[in-house]
């Protein structure tokens, strides 16, 4: 079926693609979505003076009035579907809003991809598949993989870590950008400073060896080709995941003064999110001793179940409120109020009050509170505003 590729300066100006049937022959084109953005490939022109696309994992013939060039990729994002597929080409204006929507719809949409995306790394990284990972990416690529995401999660080994929440946003990669800012700045790192890889800074070094091997070819066997796309896609994901949320906390910070983050913590039976909402006053610097912040976490556990705290700090006193939907539970959780109260008290917190209290419905609770935020309650974002 004909598929016009439209500019967005004119509807006239299309390109109309059909599939055709290119040596080596590829698998057909993967079923599109409508929104969805894909990236499109200028291969080359045929004998009849047809420009040869590479979309997803298709070659395609098409018949244009747009100026491409050889090597050219384009950005295009999937318009309709019927009578005729229309890829609209996305601009640089349009691409940052449109990164934007996708990063809050994943978010919202899904918010276990942080989780699932770690159950997958731990996955394709574990021991089993140490011998065979070896062959396709370095050893040392693997080590700092499996080392980074031992400061991502919350185990035995590092629940006692009262920076873990700062380490975990280091190796996560959430700071990247800005962590090479400063470096541009201030080339010289503190002595303190660990020179450990984040895992976004990894998981990019590794997608471009990857996307380097896969053209070259026949470097590999048909199965060892297949491993590598895998893993390949899968790094690609996890690479739109972390942005996704680098993404969503900058909004957040510009809409609501809101930093959202889940961690991940593993239980006896999987991986569990736990997820971080802070708040901080609108128009005060962080220097402020008068700012006043509101921690609110939102805790999956495998014995105690469902769990909120809602925290209020000011002024080095801590006012604190953990709800529970479990009887047995609020009155497990009161016993060790008194020796919570005094280990807030020995690190600075002398005027602290935490309360323990029943919430039989805490889904409400946290749709309650989320429904505050812009970043939950509106269905679009304008950057231009």
């Amino acid at each position: 079926m004909p598929s016009p590729i439209i500019s967005p300066l004119s509807s006239e100006q299309a390109i109309s693609v059909q599939e055709v049937s290119p040596s080596p022959p590829t698998t057909p084109i993967m079923p599109l979505v409508p929104g969805e953005s894909l990236d499109v490939r200028v291969l080359g022109y045929s004998r009849d003076n047809k420009v040869m696309l590479q979309i997803k994992n298709s070659i395609l013939a098409a018949e244009s009035q747009l100026p491409l060039q050889v090597g050219e990729k384009l950005t295009v994002r999937v318009d309709q579907l019927r009578p005729s597929i229309v890829l609209r080409v996305i601009t640089l204006e349009d691409s940052d809003i449109f990164k934007a929507n996708e990063s809050l719809k994943m978010y919202r949409s899904n918010p276990t991809a942080l989780r699932d995306m770690i159950i997958t790394a731990k996955n394709f990284f574990s021991v089993d598949n140490l011998k065979e990972l070896s062959n396709l990416i370095s050893n040392q690529n693997i080590q700092e993989i499996q080392k980074v995401l031992n400061h991502i999660i919350i185990s035995k080994t590092n629940v006692a870590n009262p920076l873990f929440l700062k380490d975990y946003i280091t190796a996560l990669g959430l700071t990247l950008e800005s962590g090479l800012m400063k470096a541009l700045t201030a080339p010289a790192l503190p002595e303190n400073e660990e020179s450990s890889q984040s895992l976004k800074e990894t998981l990019l070094k590794l997608s471009s060896e990857l996307h380097a091997l896969q053209t070259v070819p026949d470097s590999t066997n048909f199965e060892s080709q297949q491993k590598m796309k895998q893993l390949s896609d899968f790094v690609d994901h996890s690479l739109s995941v972390i942005e996704s949320l680098q993404i969503v906390n900058v909004l957040a910070q510009e809409q609501d003064n809101l930093f959202t983050l889940p961690i991940p913590f593993q239980c006896l039976d999987t991986i569990r999110m736990q997820n971080i909402f802070i708040e901080t006053d609108q128009g005060k610097n962080g220097h402020d001793p008068g700012k006043q912040y509101r921690i609110v976490l939102f805790l999956d556990m495998d014995a105690l179940g469902e769990v909120a705290v809602d925290a209020g700090i000011r002024y080095g006193s801590l006012q604190c409120t953990i709800k529970c939907e479990n009887q047995g539970v609020l009155d497990f959780m009161s016993a060790f109020l008194p020796e919570l109260q005094d280990r807030l008290a020995s690190i600075g917190y002398s005027t602290s009050y935490v309360q323990c209290t029943l919430d039989k419905d805490l889904k409400a609770w946290k749709l309650d509170f989320l429904s505050n935020h812009r970043l939950f309650s509106q269905n679009t974002i304008d950057l231009c505003v």
